[in-house]
């Protein structure tokens, strides 16, 4: 099933709209992937992985360890507290969701004004309406193309023939 759905003036407004037009189009228990355009290269573990956690637990978010250290900002000059990351993940798309819960979080995220402003995003949304998120396979190359060194990361990978995971 395919369907051109019109976007909202905010990332969450787009979301909402695409899974609002599901209604009455397919069932609860089927997975919705959620996924962002500006990371056009997801490898080809990851859907995989990303569905069937969906299907086992009802939601998969992209993930990968957090390597670096986050140091928490007590002014603007300086700190006395971190964050460990072996408590870290880092998250992107694609993301699952069994369509039953995704479109309940958001009819109740915007009729109560819950995660859809800022950075927040689907998974967030489901996080501040109380539900735990299930971790799902990632990768380093499914980057975000924001920046000009984002941009050229990206045309390297696409010269690169080291590997064969683009295809």
């Amino acid at each position: 099933m395919k369907w051109v759905v019109s976007g909202g003036e905010i990332g969450q407004e787009s979301i909402r709209n695409g899974v609002y037009n599901l209604e009455g189009q397919v069932s609860g228990e089927d997975v919705i992937i959620i996924h962002d355009g500006i990371r056009p290269l997801v490898d080809e573990t990851v859907l995989p992985d990303v569905i069937l956690k969906a299907q086992k637990y009802g939601n998969a978010v992209t993930s990968l360890p957090y390597n670096e250290q986050i140091f928490v900002v007590d002014d603007d000059i300086s700190t006395t507290k971190y964050i460990p990351r072996e408590t870290l993940m880092r998250v992107s798309t694609p993301q699952a969701y069994k369509f039953g819960k995704l479109d309940w979080a958001y009819h109740k995220a915007f009729e109560k004004e819950i995660g859809i402003y800022g950075s927040s995003y689907t998974n967030t949304i489901m996080v501040e309406l109380g539900e735990r998120l299930y971790f799902a396979v990632g990768s380093d190359k499914n980057i975000k193309l924001t920046t000009k060194d984002d941009f050229e990361m990206f045309k390297a990978y696409l010269k690169s023939d080291k590997d064969n995971w683009l295809k």
